[in-house]
């Protein structure tokens, strides 16, 4: 018998098996060299990393909602986009997909209403219109946000999806607020930066401390001398986890705390 000759078949048996001698050392996750080293985890390679999405395609819910987008890696919604009005939150609509104001003039608005500056219909001297509006314990009589005792209460500003700018509605609720702190004699007063759910913890943290941040600008250039504390908690404290835009409006608030 010739040992020294090796046949085709044998070759093609020692080529195979060191493939998937190759194939079984793969990169260690999250590095990756194609799909299938990701595919374990439910996710795709990018960039020699494993990753959440490559493209939007991957991203649940991706053939139903235009706002849903692949960035980085990641899954989430484009800045500003929508779906319908109740994305936009209050003194907002939605528009080929974008948020935008509710109005150019007061034709636009009803029940009484004005156009502001920003494009909202708003209420004149209005701090809430319910009592969701308001902190817990708190009930809305007349507009302003009050407590059982009729004692006047802090109440929560609320903003649109991914937005840090005060409406014109959350001016007016952080000026009751001021004029009540005058009231309740208030010495120091932290002011609480919260999200809803969607986005990542990194992103709702910095986010709910631009909220925080704005509210304290405007309160001090109302002539406050306030010792005023921020703190954000982003969607850690969630004043409801309902999977819709009734409860996410909630959610996306500033809260005043009284020390």
């Amino acid at each position: 018998m010739n040992f020294g000759r090796i046949s085709d078949a044998a070759i093609t048996a020692l080529l195979t098996l060191s493939l998937l001698l190759l194939s079984a050392c793969g990169p260690t996750y999250p590095k990756c060299n194609n799909d299938d080293h990701c595919r374990d985890k439910g996710e795709y390679c990018l960039e020699n990393t494993c990753a959440q999405c490559r493209e939007s395609t991957h991203c649940p819910n991706a053939a139903n909602d235009a706002c849903v987008t692949c960035d980085k890696g990641q899954c989430g919604r484009k800045p500003n986009c929508c779906t319908n009005k109740l994305d936009c939150g209050s003194g907002q609509k939605c528009t080929n997909n974008q948020c935008g104001p509710e109005c150019a003039s007061d034709a636009d608005c009803t029940d009484g209403k004005t156009c502001n500056a920003s494009g909202a219909c708003v209420g004149a001297g209005k701090s809430c219109v319910n009592d969701s509006d308001c902190s817990p314990g708190q009930s809305c009589k007349s507009g302003k946000c009050t407590g059982g005792d009729g004692a006047c209460q802090l109440g929560s500003i609320r903003f649109a999806f991914n937005q840090a700018k005060l409406t014109q509605e959350a001016q007016d609720v952080i000026s009751a607020n001021s004029a009540c702190i005058r009231e309740r004699k208030v010495v120091s007063v932290t002011i609480e930066g919260h999200c809803d759910e969607r986005g990542t913890d990194a992103y709702n943290l910095e986010l709910g401390n631009r909220r925080a941040q704005a509210v304290r600008r405007f309160l001090k250039n109302l002539g406050s001398g306030l010792k005023i504390r921020t703190v954000s908690y982003g969607k850690t404290r969630p004043l409801c986890t309902g999977p819709d835009e009734s409860c996410w409006e909630r959610n996306r608030r500033a809260e005043f705390v009284a020390r």
